[in-house]
């Protein structure tokens, strides 16, 4: 009895130093999030303008803006956002109503605005630890995972201006974490809540995550039929499915509902933007006149060939996946995309190697859960991309990098099992394995301050 006392006393000391080191590191990490969103008084985040105007709305009049309201229609589109949901521009107005208690200084009224952006940043750093816990044991692994995931420049700039990305991102971290424990759990009653919560943040973030909604509906439902004791078990699923969805609908129905009401039956709001787009837009800007490569009538394979051969959409993306700041202005040295190229072909090679075991989805008659969510991490990695693509190609032009980041848990967990396969593989010396896994860590973070550098000189030219 005393040994197992004493085994547990160690267990639970452990456990209480783990999540001190944690707590600490996503503390560091908020700390990096607030100096990014310090350097600039300028509205120079994209879109931060247009964002900035539905907050000041909320904090002057304290309730929810229609999206047509006359007051913060943008004048050259012609809509503003608040057509599809602004829920982090909620936070940023109560932080700035706070703020204004103490000072009417605009560089730190707008710094509190930002503060919404910082704790979503934050969140996402915590669920990524917790996801790295359960999907990476080896503690060298799952610490490079943390890092790719939190230090990548566009991260940390997402974390740091008043935009909805930031927010969606979060959600994803949830909902990868509720994929994960649903699948330990055999989705029990706490995984299905997770799920709802997960995917309301989700759909009231940013459309270009919404991949990540169809995704949990296929996985919830296959590994509840088929990877389970009792296969085909369709009652079990129902049941357990509107535990999700009365999750979902309590905390994001509300506004679809709003929507609905307000635009006519449009409860997401595209078509009452568009509707408004052409009423007030200038001429060139109305959604019927603004140019796009749709709108040209080229086939499929022409405008392919014009956005990857012509105008290089995917290598402009790539750079701003990795970080460029201040409305696509401010690049970080060549050097750095080079090396996040390297670290991702060096994942892809591993990943290849491993895909049999990777992407293997039944073994000795069984199903395997692990299979299940291994491909739609692949669907979820690959649909914030596909919706970046024809959004250029049929809305508006814009290779950002910033439409595809609710990508970026399910591509740096592949860059880390591809990476980790490879060294395990290859680098037989336990000390040699660890210290080239400790160095990609430090890499990765020298990379994220080249970049706070590289913003911080762009600042202080504009100030």
């Amino acid at each position: 009895m005393t040994k197992i006392q004493t085994r547990d006393m160690t267990t639970g000391s452990a456990q209480k130093r783990q999540l001190a080191i944690d707590l600490i590191f996503v503390g560091l990490a908020a700390v990096f999030f607030l100096l990014w969103a310090w350097q600039s008084s300028y509205m120079d985040g994209p879109d931060e303008l247009m964002r900035y105007d539905i907050v000041n709305y909320l904090v002057e009049h304290w309730s929810l803006p229609r999206g047509d309201d006359p007051s913060i229609i943008n004048p050259i589109w012609g809509f503003s956002y608040a057509f599809q949901p602004y829920i982090p521009h909620i936070f940023s107005a109560l932080f700035i109503r706070i703020a204004k208690l103490f000072t009417e200084d605009m560089h730190v009224l707008i710094f509190a605005g930002r503060l919404a952006s910082v704790f979503f940043g934050a969140g996402t750093v915590w669920f990524t630890i917790k996801i790295a816990r359960k999907l990476l044991p080896a503690k060298a692994d799952g610490w490079i995972f943390i890092f790719l995931v939190t230090f990548l420049p566009q991260m940390v700039y997402l974390n740091s201006y008043m935009n909805c990305e930031s927010m969606a991102i979060f959600s994803t971290a949830v909902i990868v974490y509720s994929w994960i424990i649903g699948l330990e759990r055999k989705w029990d009653m706490k995984s299905c809540i997770w799920l709802g919560v997960g995917l309301s943040l989700c759909a009231l973030s940013y459309v270009t995550a919404y991949g990540f909604l169809l995704c949990s509906f296929f996985l919830f439902c296959l590994t509840i039929l088929l990877c389970q004791d009792k296969k085909w078990d369709f009652k079990s699923m129902i049941q357990k499915g509107l535990v999700v969805l009365a999750v979902f609908l309590v905390l994001a129905g509300w506004w679809f509902i709003r929507n609905a009401f307000l635009y006519q039956g449009d409860f997401l709001g595209l078509t009452a933007r568009d509707i408004c787009g052409e009423l007030h837009a200038q001429d060139a800007f109305k959604p019927s006149k603004h140019w796009t490569i749709k709108m040209s009538g080229v086939s499929a394979s022409e405008a392919l060939k014009m956005l990857f051969w012509e105008w290089k959409w995917h290598s402009d993306t790539f750079k701003s996946f990795i970080g460029i700041f201040k409305e696509m202005a401010v690049l970080i040295p060549t050097v750095c995309y080079t090396i996040y190229k390297i670290i991702f072909a060096v994942g892809i090679l591993g990943c290849i190697i491993e895909i049999p075991k990777l992407l293997a989805l039944r073994k000795d008659g069984k199903w395997l859960e692990k299979g299940f969510f291994n491909w739609f991490m692949i669907l979820a990695l690959i649909i914030p991309n596909v919706l970046n693509l024809y959004a250029s190609y049929a809305i508006d032009y814009q290779p950002q990098g910033r439409y595809s980041m609710p990508m970026l848990i399910p591509l740096m967990y592949f860059t880390v099992y591809g990476i980790t396969k490879l060294l395990d593989r290859f680098i037989k010396n336990k000390m040699a394995n660890t210290v080239i896994k400790i160095l990609i860590c430090v890499i990765v973070l020298g990379i994220s301050f080249v970049g706070f550098w590289s913003y911080r000189v762009a600042c202080l030219s504009m100030n």
